[in-house]
């Protein structure tokens, strides 16, 4: 089962083909040091850095890294006016300038 790699301060995910287990042992005898996964379909290897990986997870077919959305949603619902204050009194109007 592949792996999904995500790295820290990006926006990145790498698909590799090794499975969870042998990540974690690449990264435990790497001491530090970049090593070398297969990325998915095995057409090419790739050299990671551990120090700029955040985590890894076993990827899931429908499962797509969407980054952050395009705009976000319209709240479907209004506001209502603040009447009260944190302890329950009412809330004066303030005269308007």
């Amino acid at each position: 089962m592949p792996t999904d790699i995500y790295f820290a301060g990006e926006m990145v995910r790498l698909k590799v083909d090794e499975e969870p287990a042998q990540v974690a042992e690449a990264f435990m005898s790497a001491h530090s040091l970049p090593f070398r996964l297969t990325t998915s379909g095995g057409h090419r290897d790739v050299y990671v850095n551990p120090s700029m990986v955040a985590f890894w997870l076993v990827s899931e077919p429908s499962r797509e890294f969407a980054g952050q959305p395009e705009e976000s949603p319209q709240p479907t619902w209004e506001r209502e006016a603040v009447t009260y204050d944190i302890w329950g009194r009412p809330v004066r109007r303030k005269p308007r300038r």
